[in-house]
């Protein structure tokens, strides 16, 4: 019982500074949100997707297995990267998908065809001249909930409870 205390109470610290933070917290989405997005960004084999804040890699491993295309997650969370890799393997996918352990702003984004994310505002606001610096034109970006303010909207869903934001480059 106290174990489960302790946990308990280290998962809602964990989550109050996270909003203190105004950083992204873990919240998975729903498998019909994820397959939304993708058919918004219009993903296919010929792509290569790049999720930022992977969490538990069901964004990667559906653009692979359903949408056909390689795709790589970053993920800078240990734990939910360890995750990432074990679904991967259990898939098969390991030539079509792989998660990198880093913090989305110290991986290079030059090569994705589509990017995806589902992150808070102040995260999507900190990224916008990272993507506008490395992403080739043409490149889609998915967002999930909240706006890239300075990105050329395309076109906006509703997706469950929110939107969700196609960008072109």
């Amino acid at each position: 019982m106290n174990v489960l205390l302790i946990f308990l109470l280290f998962f809602l610290f964990y989550m109050l500074a996270k909003l203190i933070l105004n950083e992204a917290i873990y919240i998975p989405l729903p498998l019909s949100t994820i397959r939304k997005m993708l058919r918004l960004a219009k993903v296919n084999k010929k792509d290569l997707l790049y999720d930022l804040g992977a969490g538990d890699g069901r964004v990667i491993l559906t653009a692979a297995k359903e949408f056909g295309c390689k795709a790589v997650g970053i993920e800078r969370s240990a734990l939910l990267a360890a995750i990432c890799r074990w679904r991967i393997k259990k898939e098969g996918l390991q030539d079509k998908v792989k998660v990198i352990e880093k913090n989305y702003f110290d991986v290079d984004l030059s090569k994705a065809t589509v990017v995806t994310a589902y992150l808070s505002k102040k995260q999507n606001k900190l990224l916008v001249p990272k993507l506008k610096r490395e992403l080739k034109k043409g490149t889609r970006v998915v967002s999930a909930s909240h706006v890239f303010p300075g990105l050329r909207e395309m076109k906006k869903i509703k997706t469950g409870h929110f939107y969700t934001y196609l960008y072109k480059i």
